[in-house]
């Protein structure tokens, strides 16, 4: 195990002890997401699907592609962006959790490929599943209820990724964010939405970021054992 290993194991295990359950939260809407989906442990049918697919190899763990699940069933999302693909991983566990999910990814043709390969055993979730090659073949007015950042683009500061993705939110929009530690690829980006005033509601899952839209409601941001 490498020092950084070491350093995020303990630093997980910090948090484990003083952010689980909701401790602190007193917000019901906030606490209600950490609870009943952030740290949801019921199974849900499309977990023994995924379960062969992912492992300590994978872009997102089993672990990850589960909470992904739960918030898209959780938030109702139906139109749901992903800025740069992982391959399919992200993909997957989106169009499973409702077959009037559509989903629309920015890909290069090899990312594409591979998606189509995870998808392989799922041909019916395919009509649900839209590519672009680029931010900017994406339409001006298309508005995703749930937006998913793996990585940064090619030709985008990090700021301006997060203009790019925020016009893109309406005013119940949920952003799930990939590296938002310090030295990690969206840090920047992540502490963007942090300062968005127009983004109510921010958590920290050390190294995921969710942000929530909801208008009329004070700005929070939590720490959040994951």
């Amino acid at each position: 195990m490498t020092a950084k290993n070491i350093k995020d194991y303990l630093n997980k295990g910090v948090r484990r002890l003083r952010h689980r359950k909701g401790f602190g939260v007193h917000s019901p809407f906030a606490f209600s997401i950490i609870t009943d989906v952030i740290e949801e442990r019921s199974a849900y049918y499309a977990y023994s699907e995924m379960y062969r697919i992912y492992g300590a190899k994978t872009p997102i763990s089993f672990k990850v592609a589960c909470l992904l699940l739960r918030l898209a069933n959780r938030f109702r999302a139906r139109q749901i962006l992903e800025v740069s693909c992982d391959g399919g991983y992200s993909v997957l566990p989106i169009l499973l959790t409702d077959s009037r999910n559509a989903m629309v990814t920015v890909a290069d043709q090899q990312q594409q490929t591979d998606t189509l390969n995870i998808l392989s055993n799922h041909k019916q979730l395919i009509g649900q599943l839209s590519f672009c090659e680029s931010l900017s073949s994406v339409s001006d007015d298309y508005k995703a209820d749930m937006i998913i950042v793996s990585s940064l683009p090619s030709g985008f500061t990090q700021q301006e990724l997060a203009q790019w993705v925020f016009s893109h939110t309406h005013e119940t929009s949920l952003i799930f964010v990939k590296g938002i530690q310090p030295k990690r690829p969206l840090v920047d980006f992540w502490d963007s939405f942090c300062d968005n005033e127009s983004v109510e509601i921010t958590m920290d899952l050390y190294d995921y970021g969710l942000a929530i839209r909801r208008p009329r409601f004070y700005k929070q941001h939590y720490v959040v054992s994951f």
